[in-house]
């Protein structure tokens, strides 16, 4: 009784991890963001101007997009470690600073706009009591 030789199974071919894009999506909206707050401002805000609740929804968008795009910069850079530097680390890098500097930016205005909305208030009290007299 000849057995016929057994062959060895061939090898098994694992799937390789695709590579989530996540990381390239989130470096390129980080360094788009703050253009796209910007066009909002340039474009968008002069023809909602006198529109109060228009102005604020606007300009709550230009907000968001910066500091969502400093945050997504963050996470981006910090998937570099898993996903390689390829195409994420440069937007990553340049969308964080970008938006970092822009809500540094935004924190320093702060004590400047709550004196100019005092201002404007002690403005408009000093108006209402001349029309008073």
């Amino acid at each position: 009784m000849n057995t016929p030789p057994t062959l060895p199974p061939p090898p098994m071919v694992t799937p390789s991890q695709p590579r989530s894009s996540f990381p390239k999506q989130a470096a390129a909206f980080s360094l788009f963001a703050p253009l796209v707050s910007f066009s909002i401002g340039i474009f968008v805000q002069p023809q909602v101007r006198g529109i109060r609740l228009a102005m604020m929804v606007f300009g709550l968008l230009q907000m968001l997009m910066i500091i969502s795009g400093l945050v997504l910069g963050i996470i981006a850079l910090i998937a570099t470690k898993r996903h390689g530097r390829e195409g994420i680390f440069g937007k990553a890098i340049t969308g964080t600073c970008i938006n970092g500097l822009l809500v540094l930016v935004m924190l320093l205005c702060i004590p400047g706009l709550m004196k100019a909305v005092e201002r404007a208030k002690a403005l408009q009290k000093q108006r209402m009591e001349q029309g008073q007299q």
